[in-house]
């Protein structure tokens, strides 16, 4: 099965607007009395980024109890521990699938 066409300068761009905006989530820390607000402050950041990145670059992203998935520029990734870890393996695929398309272009 031929594998979609990809923009490499569109997915190196998503790339760089993905992780500045991971970076920049609200950090969830040791304090036990602020935990659980520090997680939902975690949380409401992390869905905002999703509807960012479904307006933006029209990724299809699904948070499921037991797994979260995002398909975007025809890139796909889960994560089990949350979006924020779909996220940064969706990255992980996003520069391998480049280093493919790198590959062959030598």
């Amino acid at each position: 099965m031929p594998k979609h066409h990809i923009d490499p300068q569109l997915v190196q761009s998503t790339i760089a607007d993905l992780r500045q905006r991971l970076d920049a989530l609200p950090m969830i820390g040791d304090n036990a009395a602020d935990w659980a607000d520090q997680h939902r402050q975690h949380r409401a950041a992390a869905e905002a980024l999703a509807d960012h990145l479904r307006a933006t670059y029209g990724a299809r992203i699904h948070d499921k109890a037991w797994t979260n998935t995002i398909c975007m520029h025809s890139i796909s990734s889960s994560g089990t521990a949350g979006l924020q870890q779909a996220f940064r393996n969706w990255i992980a695929a996003a520069e391998r699938r480049l280093a493919t398309i790198e590959g062959d272009a030598s």
